[in-house]
């Protein structure tokens, strides 16, 4: 089972986002990305806006009424527990719990 933990912080921002958004079919999705350039670069995971895909490839979870995805290739790398907070700037620093 999915389970995603958001600091109060991050619940607050994310609420206004979605607000801002202004539709129905919007998730905040968290995905793996690659950061930097050639030997330097490394995964990360980072969140954004986006709209469900195919629901046979993800799961969802709703926290503090608002949806959130994450496809099953990243649950196989990184496991099914996640922890959100906001950093110094304001963005969202995900930490899986494996």
């Amino acid at each position: 089972m999915l389970n995603i933990t958001l600091s109060p912080e991050a619940a607050a921002r994310f609420k206004e986002l979605l607000a801002e958004e202004d539709n129905e079919d919007a998730v905040f999705r968290i995905r793996e990305v690659k950061v930097g350039m050639a030997c330097k670069s490394h995964m990360e995971l980072r969140m954004g806006i986006d709209e469900r895909e195919d629901e046979d490839e993800e799961q969802e979870v709703t926290v503090e009424g608002m949806p959130f995805v994450i496809n099953n290739d990243v649950i196989d790398i990184y496991g099914s527990d996640y922890d959100v907070v906001l950093d110094e700037n304001g963005l969202p620093n995900i930490t899986a719990k494996k």
